[in-house]
């Protein structure tokens, strides 16, 4: 471990996901926050993966190659700490590379890494190790802490910090004038999903929820921005003639877009089975616009009935009376709430209190 005890500890950063020209939104939440770790001063180097692609050879290739990398990082840089994003697969190559620098181990835990490190595979099993002999584990909610610590046995020797990444306060703002800049009738309610379009965020049930409220006439259209495995068969669906073009799937969006989507919106959407914190909640709240969301993972810990509404995951009847009521009550009887709720999780603030932890591990004798 590094004695350094510096205001401004310098770090290398290693992660599995970071934007490129291919996919500028792939990671960048981890992107966002080494910026804010920089403009306070702090030296951050990046050692990252920007290749999106997926599959068995594919995956295995870019990560042994983003391990080499992250060791030869280690034996040629001075270092306070290495900081792994997502301990699967890189908290095991954050391990190397801090043993070879002499630095602190800090490694952030996003959500669904904290399964995965339960797997047989050489990258979990490193992660596993890893976690054992960590510095500092930073997780992005309390929930997810204690699923470390109960699910996946982080020792009680290991210190757990609670920070998120923050979001781009600049960004995530409301605008007034957003609805007509897409072209949406004053009158219609709309309805907006934004993330990955992959099973474990609910799409199935946000589907059924929907066509429930169409039923009751209680809701006018759906918007779906991302990107993924679904999207062909999420596209083929708002195809369907009984919908009548009542559903928009418009792919990946540059944050400028998605953020007008968020303030043009009447209620944003999140019936995932699993989340870390649900950090796209709270960007939508910053817009000043009101969530529906399953009470998974750390989402109780950000919404509740002031902005928004609670659900059950899997459920699309609770979802659909949710989303119903919520628009019933308009987005103006949540919206001071919402932005209030948002103040003081932006990437600035949130990059303080991740440093204020680093640094007590890197003074530690």
């Amino acid at each position: 471990m590094s004695a350094g005890g510096h205001d401004r500890p310098r770090l290398l950063l290693i992660s599995n996901m970071w934007p490129s020209g291919a996919n500028p939104v792939y990671g960048g939440f981890v992107a966002r926050h080494a910026a804010a770790l920089t403009a306070l001063g702090v030296p951050v180097t990046v050692v990252a993966n920007t290749d999106p692609r997926t599959g068995v050879v594919r995956s295995l290739v870019k990560y042994r190659r983003l391990a080499r990398r992250s060791r030869a990082a280690g034996r040629s840089g001075a270092f306070d700490a290495v900081v792994g994003h997502y301990l699967y697969p890189t908290a095991g190559m954050a391990h190397q590379a801090a043993r070879r620098s002499g630095a602190a181990l800090v490694l952030v835990v996003h959500g669904t890494d904290a399964r995965s490190v339960m797997r047989r595979d050489p990258f979990a099993v490193a992660a596993r190790r890893a976690l054992a002999e960590a510095d500092l584990v930073v997780a992005v909610s309390a929930a997810l802490a204690d699923s470390l610590r109960a699910d996946v046995g982080v020792p009680a020797n290991v210190p757990i910090a609670t920070v998120h990444m923050g979001i781009d306060e600049a960004v995530f703002v409301p605008d007034p004038d957003a609805r007509a800049a897409l072209g949406i009738p004053e009158q219609e309610r709309t309805l907006l999903f934004v993330g990955n379009l992959v099973p474990v965020k609910g799409l199935e049930t946000l589907r059924a929820a929907f066509q429930m409220l169409l039923e009751r006439q209680a809701a006018d259209r759906l918007v779906i921005v991302g990107d993924g495995p679904l999207r062909q068969e999420l596209t083929e669906w708002s195809s369907a003639p009984e919908l009548e073009d009542r559903v928009t799937v418009t792919g990946r969006l540059a944050q400028c877009d998605v953020a007008r989507w968020m303030a043009a919106a009447d209620v944003f959407v999140l019936p995932s089975h699993n989340e870390g914190l649900g950090l796209v909640l709270l960007e939508a709240m910053a817009c000043g616009t009101p969530c529906v969301a399953s009470a998974v993972g750390g989402v109780p810990e950000i919404l509740d009935e002031r902005t928004g509404a609670l659900v059950p995951p899997g459920d699309g009847g609770a979802l659909a009376d949710a989303i119903g009521g919520v628009l019933s009550a308009g987005r103006g009887a949540y919206r001071e709430a919402c932005l209030a709720a948002a103040r003081g999780h932006g990437a600035t603030a949130q990059a303080e209190a991740f440093l204020d932890a680093v640094r007590r591990v890197v003074r530690a004798p």
